[in-house]
């Protein structure tokens, strides 16, 4: 009975380890196929460029339900302080439902504000279309930052 039970647990682990994988391994193909030129990084995320802005696809799974959550980033460095940052970040989180944006400083000369879009996905159907509506949208949001900037 143990051999059982541990043997559904580690196939029920794989299979959600594998819907991560699957999701990552969707968001290549739609990139490649979209014509950007998708790398893994070394922290095994997405990373790709749009705009001559480098942009990441964090992938990880949930829980043992079959989805895959995925989170767009956009970081880029400013010199606006940091108060600028944090009140443009708020302002557009507020505005926007989907955007996401925060304003950290690593201690550098420069700040970082982050634009990003996040989603569940359980599909191919839904990781791309997810895909190309943070593609359109995320852009929009960096030029609204840069007004204020």
């Amino acid at each position: 009975m143990k051999k059982l039970a541990f043997t559904l647990l580690f196939a029920l682990a794989g299979i959600c380890t594998l819907s991560a994988q699957n999701t990552q391994s969707d968001i290549m193909s739609y990139l490649r196929t979209e014509g950007y030129a998708p790398q893994i990084d070394q922290d095994g995320d997405v990373m790709f460029k749009v705009q001559g802005l480098t942009w990441y696809a964090i992938v990880k799974e949930i829980a043992d339900d079959g989805f895959a959550y995925v989170e767009i980033r956009v970081p880029f460095g400013t010199t606006s302080s940091l108060t600028t940052l944090t009140r443009a970040a708020t302002d557009l989180n507020r505005q926007k439902y989907l955007c996401k944006c925060i304003a950290f400083s690593d201690g550098s000369e420069e700040n970082t504000f982050q634009v990003g879009m996040e989603f569940a996905t359980a599909s191919r159907a839904n990781t791309e279309l997810q895909m190309k509506l943070a593609i359109d949208l995320i852009p929009n949001w960096i030029d609204e930052v840069s007004d204020i900037l």
